[in-house]
């Protein structure tokens, strides 16, 4: 299973392929050779996955860091489900390059999921488009999977707006597609999805991050076992980010 976060699409980078959806992703400047590091802890009330409900309602608790030098990144990121037996363990690297309003990223995760004795392994690459009009960012992000042996594709569209000075929100459309990633599902437009998420500076280096997210299952076939969990739903998260 995979958590797309709309976050991802907005923000840039895939030193990890799933990260919740709470989390934003930081686009790093290439040229700055100084260490960057996020650290992040968070909840999410469902598990938002390839635009299912992969975990049938039940949350997810989130924990990850990520390291970030010039162009490069890495991180570890760890989620567990209080709710059942379901943990997931994922470590990726990366790499951004700018092009004036483009970046593109590539990169590799290691997913391990100690609960089902599985592991799969995953590339990936990130295409952001800025400074559209009316200030809006576009972002696809397409991933493969080895086990699986297909990919899902997600494209978003998003525009934040400064509500004061320690306070931000950002609007974001997206679209899924899959492509054999759940093999067990039906190829094609997956779902479409709104999602609104806010971020508080409360003190330097520190960071609340909010999200209220709504789903709609597209062309959803209830004969095939992967599309059990494509459903219409509604989902939100929370959690706290450090970074230097």
């Amino acid at each position: 299973m995979r958590l797309i976060s709309i976050a991802l699409c907005l923000f840039g980078g895939i030193a990890y392929a799933n990260v919740p959806e709470s989390q934003p992703q930081h686009t790093h400047d290439s040229e700055d050779l100084a260490l960057e590091v996020t650290a992040f802890s968070g909840l999410d009330s469902s598990y938002f996955s390839e635009g299912r409900d992969a975990l049938d309602g039940d949350s997810l608790w989130v924990n990850s860091v990520e390291l970030a030098y010039g162009k490069f990144s890495g991180g570890v990121w760890y989620g567990n489900s209080p709710d059942q037996d379901y943990d997931e363990l994922q470590i990726g690297i990366g790499y951004a390059e700018s092009f004036g309003d483009f970046e593109i990223a590539v990169g590799y995760t290691r997913f391990q999921f100690p609960f089902e004795s599985a592991h799969d392994n995953e590339v990936g690459t990130t295409l952001t488009w800025s400074n559209l009009p009316m200030g809006c960012e576009f972002s696809a992000d397409a991933y493969y999977s080895f086990d699986a042996e297909g990919y899902f594709v997600e494209l978003a569209l998003g525009h934040e707006v400064e509500v004061s000075e320690n306070f931000s929100l950002v609007a974001a459309g997206i679209a899924g597609i899959n492509q054999g990633y759940v093999s067990d599902g039906h190829d094609g437009l997956n779902n479409l999805a709104l999602r609104l998420e806010g971020v508080v500076a409360l003190a330097e280096n520190w960071h609340f991050i909010s999200h209220l997210t709504y789903s709609w299952a597209v062309d959803a076939n209830p004969a095939l076992e992967g599309d059990a969990q494509l459903i219409d739903f509604f989902h939100g998260g929370f959690g706290l980010e450090w970074s230097f």
